[in-house]
């Protein structure tokens, strides 16, 4: 069956599809996108509002879009805001 890895009680993965993910977020597509986020929310979380310069965590809002996400479908945050929505 395989290791199953779960991002949200309503989303998982096998563990070849992570190993893609994770592969994913070490692209230069990923990082480009990752920094448009960053300089949108301009350093700070975007829900509680912590300044966490390039520190922060970029979210996906859902996996629907993923390796096709709009800058839009993700939200800059802080490691506590961050772990709140898992």
């Amino acid at each position: 069956m395989g290791v199953v890895i779960e991002f949200k009680p309503v989303y998982s993965i096998d563990a070849f599809s992570y190993k893609r993910y994770k592969e994913y977020l070490q692209s230069s597509e990923w990082k480009e996108k990752r920094l448009k986020v960053i300089e949108r929310a301009r350093g700070c979380c975007e829900e509680c509002g912590a300044d966490v310069g390039s520190h922060g965590e970029v979210h996906h809002e859902d996996y629907e879009s993923l390796y096709k996400e709009a800058i839009d479908d993700l939200t800059y945050l802080c490691a506590d805001c961050h772990e709140a929505t898992r």
